[in-house]
């Protein structure tokens, strides 16, 4: 048996019980190149290893947004990705051959002026803000499978593939677009959606006036198929009141959208127009896809279908619903492929009762929260107190205290009764392996039955977004910190 990883990395403000505790962990379960998504050595614990082999696994695939890479990662995408690192251990736990995949998306107009202000070309910015992530991630101790960047070959000669298919359904027609633009977005914004000044209802900047010849995608066309897809699935968007606002946009009549840009250089090429970039979202939508390729392998859209999409869960944040609940199946439609099994769309992260911003001074830095309360604070806390599916707060008070609370009192003292009575009773020895030594034993079997009776739970449960999040949340911290109950 290994040597587990401390139990809690707490500064010296927080309570004295929390104490670097380790604990012994069974043999981890391979599943890709442990070495590229594992950080610092860490061990990490999952079930048992299976004997099933993996032909006989179901495949779970779940991804995050790729994220923007105008700027360093923040507290709302290191939020996404915790809690998809939550599902993937939990869907671990069931046996599952998890695809957890991340990654950047890399291209249009606001990386290329990003960049600029930077003093660095695009492709130098973008190497240096997906390292970033990758840092913070093996910070967060997040055991991703898949990280894709979009300026990747492989994942250029799928959306090569992808375009094709769709120009050959006959959804792609070229026109002349005039309309409102908000830069931030990367998106023609309707003007009823809009504030005061024509600003945009996310970023609060006015959107500005902008005419092109661009391609378009034939989304209207798939009006019916959309509806279909919600009345026959409803669980296809999540939480409830998300599907509630997709069917809104629906329903009020679906307007075909361009899907390429003649000012922004810095994307891909159109393959049969080179003088235009592809969209950014025609374009990073596809590393969910792309993704799946293995290292080395020949790069094509079949290729990469057959590596396990489609996707078990696309879990983002609100503000791209509309990108991944309506663009999206749409775009998969037309080219043939299946649609995700679900999409999650969370809420905002505020601090203090305040929406974030660095105009106002009060930004939420991920990197520096990890350093001065370690990984498994910051994880227990926006898992445990955030209601998963709505908004959130942060404030220091309340993340002191819940730590103490939860970790370094209720848990650690715990620990520290149990260590206490292992070493006056065994000499701080196991001398067989916990798993070994539950073998015929009753309560062995109930738990398990209790555990197959408690998935079917989850799923009847689905729609109590608290319920789900609380049970899985507690699953899951215990995996994280090896705690084996036999």
């Amino acid at each position: 048996m290994a040597a587990g990883r401390a139990f809690l990395c707490a500064p010296s403000s927080l309570s004295a019980g929390a104490r670097r505790l380790a604990f012994a962990c069974p043999p981890v379960r391979p599943l890709a190149a442990e070495a590229n998504r594992r950080g610092r050595g860490r061990c990490y614990c999952a079930t048992s290893v299976s004997d099933a082999p993996a032909s006989a696994q179901q495949n779970y695939v779940l991804t995050t947004p790729l994220y923007y890479v105008n700027a360093p990662p923040h507290m709302g995408s290191a939020y996404t990705t915790i809690a998809a690192d939550a599902i993937a251990r939990f869907q671990r736990l069931l046996d599952k051959r998890v695809i957890f995949i991340t990654g950047t998306d890399e291209h249009g107009e606001k990386i290329a002026t990003s960049a600029e202000a930077c003093g660095r070309n695009p492709k130098d910015h973008c190497d240096t803000i997906s390292n970033s992530y990758k840092m913070l991630w093996a910070d967060l101790d997040i055991g991703y499978d898949k990280f894709i960047r979009t300026t990747d070959p492989k994942h250029e000669a799928v959306v090569n593939d992808f375009y094709s298919r769709v120009l050959n359904s006959g959804d792609i027609y070229r026109a002349d677009y005039e309309g409102l633009y908000c830069v931030s977005c990367e998106e023609y914004k309707d003007e009823k959606e809009l504030m005061e000044n024509k600003c945009c209802t996310v970023h609060l900047k006015p959107c500005v006036p902008r005419k092109e010849d661009n391609y378009f995608f034939a989304l209207s066309k798939y009006q019916h198929q959309l509806e279909d897809l919600l009345m026959r699935n409803p669980n296809f968007v999540r939480p409830s009141h998300r599907l509630n606002e997709v069917q809104g946009w629906i329903k009020s009549g679906l307007r075909d959208f361009s899907i390429s840009r003649a000012s922004v250089e810095w994307g891909i090429p159109v393959p049969n127009d080179t003088k235009q970039t592809i969209y950014v979202w025609f374009d990073a939508l596809l590393g969910y896809i792309s993704a799946l390729l293995d290292d080395g392998e020949k790069a094509s859209l079949q290729h990469a279908v057959e590596h396990g999409w489609p996707a078990s869960l696309h879990l983002i944040g609100k503000d791209i619903l509309r990108f991944h609940a309506v663009y999206w199946p749409a775009m998969l439609m037309s080219a043939g492929i299946s649609v995700p099994d679900a999409v999650f769309g969370h809420g905002f992260l505020t601090k203090d009762g305040m929406k974030m911003g660095k105009s106002l001074g009060n930004t939420l830095e991920p990197k520096d929260l990890v350093n001065r309360f370690g990984a498994d604070a910051v994880r227990y806390f926006f898992l445990r107190e955030v209601e998963f599916g709505n908004d959130g707060d942060y404030s220091e008070e309340r993340f002191i205290n819940i730590v103490n609370a939860h970790l370094a009192n209720t848990i650690g003292n715990l620990l520290n009764r149990t260590l206490g009575l292992l070493k006056k009773n065994c000499k701080s020895t196991l001398s067989v392996d916990s798993i070994a030594a539950a073998d015929g034993n009753p309560l062995k079997n109930n738990v398990e039955n209790l555990e197959c009776s408690k998935s079917a739970l989850v799923k009847d449960f689905a729609d109590n977004e608290r319920w789900t999040r609380q049970r899985i949340s507690l699953k899951i911290f215990c995996c994280h910190q090896h705690v084996r109950l036999f």
